[in-house]
């Protein structure tokens, strides 16, 4: 099969997820082509882009020097007076969309213009990661600018924080066409349905890891307890939680050191939070680290913390692929009662959860199991396990290709 992932940005380190059902697409024989708006400047590339050659299979639609709002709205008059001109005066020229989706969707505009200089109607399965991404691969549909049977994967703020600024309808379109809906867990399902999609269109699937790159090694016996956040730093990651939480710890005498990989909006922040604390020493942020770096950093580590939280604009994670990729090496995960964590995490079982936002009880939750040694192995040990048996990228990919098929082999 001929797969289009249709995506905001790509290359993006943070989005392993993405990049994972790409590189299992190709190892399984298929064709995969990556239709991007933009790629993620100043940032590692994750080693599979460059091993699988995928800057090779990109084709981006937008322009990467519009960056400013004045810059997009020169950019979006400019493209329009092009696609007016492009539909009085090119001979074939395809895309005879409204004045008002055009309005309402800025980038169709640089989409229509792509896709009559690149043939992408030959592909079989359109795979759009977001909702907004659905949203313009089916009007691209609707154009004749694509075809192929679209699935749309909806992670989290296409559900929350698009809507509210949206509107509760901003689906409805989508939900009533052929689109095969992938929400990443069932409490992202449970949000579809709410915003009027239809339950037999409707099928969740987790999004996974490759378990056979993160060896099995649980914590190591040390005195000092390593523990160890990676995330981009903006609000919904619940870091500043985390901090005080893990302060509070260290003031109480713990032996405790804390590294926040990673990077983004709030790093002046937190740093100020840090400082202000006195713990710059125990609390470090070491920046973005490319997959590999980040498991030998793991690999020296007891506690892998997510504190997880609702943003004030309603943001909220899916399910952290750092949290499957820590339990699958068998680390102790603590994390929140927050989004689809919990379908993951089973309190006590394979991982802790405390609710969101309570330092203290973050704290304690900690303090516990630092004290609490002797159930690491048991709680290390079911942590895989769930991660072999439930979000695995080798058996999900497996399963999401055979829907593929089987919707393709139906629709002819």
């Amino acid at each position: 099969m001929k797969i289009l992932f249709f995506v905001g940005e790509f290359p993006k380190l943070s989005q392993t997820f993405i990049l994972n059902q790409m590189t299992g697409f190709i190892d399984a024989g298929h064709d995969v082509v990556i239709l991007a708006k933009k790629g993620e400047s100043g940032r590692k590339v994750h080693e599979d882009v460059v091993k699988y050659h995928l800057m090779d299979k990109v084709i981006y639609y937008g322009d990467r020097r519009q960056n400013s709002k004045i810059a997009k709205g020169a950019g979006f008059l400019s493209g329009l007076v092009r696609h007016a001109a492009g539909r009085l005066f090119k001979e074939g020229y395809t895309g005879r969309a409204s004045i008002k989706d055009l309005i309402k969707y800025p980038n169709l505009i640089l989409l229509i213009r792509k896709l009559n200089q690149v043939d992408l109607t030959d592909v079989d399965i359109i795979h759009a990661h977001f909702g907004p991404n659905g949203i313009l691969a089916q009007k691209c549909i609707e154009l004749g600018l694509l075809k192929g049977r679209l699935f749309t994967t909806f992670h989290g703020y296409d559900m929350l924080r698009y809507v509210k600024q949206k509107g509760e309808n901003v689906y409805r379109e989508l939900f009533r066409s052929d689109c095969t809906l992938l929400p990443i867990s069932r409490f992202w399902g449970r949000r579809c349905l709410e915003l009027g999609a239809v339950p037999e269109k409707l099928i969740v699937h987790h999004m996974g890891i490759d378990v056979d790159k993160f060896e099995y090694c649980p914590a190591p016996d040390s005195r000092v307890i390593q523990i160890v956040t990676a995330a981009r730093f903006v609000e919904k990651k619940g870091l500043e939680y985390g901090i005080r939480a893990v302060g509070r710890l260290i003031r109480e005498g713990a032996p405790v050191r804390y590294l926040i990989v990673g990077g983004g909006p709030l790093e002046y922040k937190l740093r100020r939070i840090i400082s202000e604390l006195g713990l710059s020493d125990q609390i470090r942020l070491p920046g973005w680290k490319t997959q590999d770096e980040l498991i030998d950093i793991m690999r020296e580590t007891h506690i892998i913390l997510a504190p997880s939280v609702t943003g004030s604009d309603g943001d909220m994670e899916g399910i952290p692929v750092q949290l499957m990729e820590a339990m699958a090496m068998g680390k102790i995960v603590i994390s929140t009662r927050h989004s689809g964590i919990p379908e993951l995490i089973h309190h006590r079982i394979n991982g802790f959860l405390v609710d969101e936002k309570d330092i203290d009880g973050l704290r304690q939750m900690i303090s516990e199991v630092i004290s609490s040694r002797s159930i690491w192995g048991t709680i290390s040990e079911n942590a895989r396990q769930t991660v072999i048996d439930e979000f695995n990228i080798k058996s999900l990919n497996t399963r999401l290709l055979k829907l593929f098929d089987q919707t393709r082999m139906h629709q002819r």
